[in-house]
């Protein structure tokens, strides 16, 4: 048995989902896994990140099978384990600008990245002046845990590019002290 390898595949062009579906069997048949991916697609266009594990003896042949996909784009970075305890309880606080739907966003982020919610608690807060209300603020704090795979600071990255302005603060380290 070979060592594994982790890498991230970038990937951008005209893809179908057959197309990844069949770039995923090539790299389960080859002893591979995806272990996280982001995939996004707009009209016949996709763009995506995939993290893959690969035994090292058959690194080549998977990464030829991307480079070879059929009006695909495809870029290669290694990558490494991130890994932290399944049960460990991060706390972060979202503040943002007050619009319509936010939860619904945050939350539907969690679920992509597999974020288990334990609570959340949130606040809209608005500020008055002279002529009225003058900025309407949303600000959240949770609780969550994330699967070993699961990078922290991409699920902030994530939260973060909800809406212009939003600010995602990890109190994790603050609060346990």
């Amino acid at each position: 048995m070979t060592n594994p390898v982790l890498f991230i595949a970038n990937i951008s062009g005209h893809a179908t989902p057959q197309t990844l579906q069949h770039l995923a069997h090539v790299t389960h048949e080859h002893g591979g896994s995806w272990i996280i991916s982001k995939i996004n697609y707009l009209d016949d266009q996709v763009a995506g990140l995939i993290k893959i594990q690969s035994p090292e003896a058959n690194l080549e042949f998977i990464q030829t099978a991307f480079d070879e996909a059929p009006g695909l784009q495809v870029q290669f970075a290694q990558s490494q384990e991130n890994k932290h305890a399944e049960d460990d309880v991060y706390e972060l606080r979202f503040d943002s600008q007050e619009r319509s739907g936010l939860i619904q966003e945050i939350t539907h982020i969690l679920e992509r990245e597999r974020a288990h919610i334990l609570s959340i608690d949130t606040q809209r807060l608005f500020l008055a002046g002279k002529e009225g209300i003058n900025a309407n603020l949303f600000t959240s704090q949770f609780s969550i845990t994330i699967p070993e795979e699961t990078n922290i600071k991409d699920v902030i990255a994530e939260l973060e590019a909800i809406t212009r302005g939003t600010r995602v603060i990890d109190l994790t380290e603050i609060l346990t002290k």
